[in-house]
């Protein structure tokens, strides 16, 4: 299965911990050409990944390293066949009476405009060849609102729109490119980042409540979300493009608690 991604060159931007890194090892283990944008290349866990994968130093809300970042990419590669952009930050909660404008800003120029100008440079490199595909990681935060999480919920459904608007430009064979499908996944509740097991632990209500809004009464798993990318970048999904997939128990689809 996936047998596609052999040999193929794949840009993961933001995988160098968590599940960013989880798909790199799932890349690998594919037999992928991986190339690795994050802002902190030099943490010894990622040692063993080294010698199977090229890291490339980049903040993503940095226009000047997004461009040498690029730049570097397309000098030493003369295809790109895949790309996902799973890059982010998230928001301290606090109320939009109450918003820091200058954490507002931060939080857009990573997640939005560091992603759309991500996806620019990506289009250009993948429409070179077919069957090249895109996909963003969003959020459940995308889909519906969450109290006191403004500028997070705003820049993932701005992701979205980011998302579908990007794959209809993209969807037909130019003169002198080729279609690429551009789709998005859209997270829930995932343990590890935010919701490592001391996090958790320290928090007891918060937790119940984050298990409490999923339809499956449960935590998803980095390797469900892996999945569900990989599949929307290999041929199976070959008639997709503008989707933004949940991958979250169920919390999308109504209220349950």
């Amino acid at each position: 299965m996936y047998t596609e991604f052999s040999n193929k060159n794949v840009v993961v931007v933001g995988g160098t911990n968590g599940m960013g890194l989880d798909l790199v090892s799932r890349l690998i283990s594919l037999n992928a050409n991986v190339i690795v944008l994050g802002r902190n290349i030099d943490k010894p866990e990622l040692e063993e990944f080294k010698p199977r994968c090229e890291f490339i130093k980049c903040d993503i809300s940095n226009q000047d390293d997004v461009e040498k970042a690029f730049d570097s990419i397309a000098s030493n590669y003369e295809v790109i066949h895949y790309a996902v952009n799973n890059a982010g930050v998230t928001a301290p909660y606090t109320d939009v009476a109450n918003l820091d404008i200058g954490k507002w800003k931060s939080i857009i120029d990573t997640n939005l405009t560091g992603t759309a100008h991500c996806l620019q440079r990506q289009i250009k490199l993948i429409s070179k060849n077919k069957n090249g595909a895109i996909v963003n990681v969003s959020s459940c935060a995308g889909l519906q609102a969450l109290k006191l999480q403004a500028a997070y919920s705003v820049s993932k459904a701005a992701v979205n729109m980011l998302t579908q608007v990007a794959s209809i430009e993209c969807a037909e064979d130019g003169v002198d490119s080729y279609a690429v499908r551009i789709n998005a996944v859209a997270p829930g509740p995932i343990l590890g980042g935010m919701n490592t097991e001391e996090n958790l632990l320290q928090n007891p209500e918060r937790t119940k409540r984050k298990v409490a809004v999923t339809a499956m009464k449960r935590f998803g798993t980095s390797t469900e979300v892996v999945n569900s990318i990989l599949w929307l970048l290999g041929h199976q999904s070959s008639y997709i493009t503008g989707v933004v997939l949940p991958v979250d128990g169920g919390f999308s689809s109504g209220k349950f608690n």
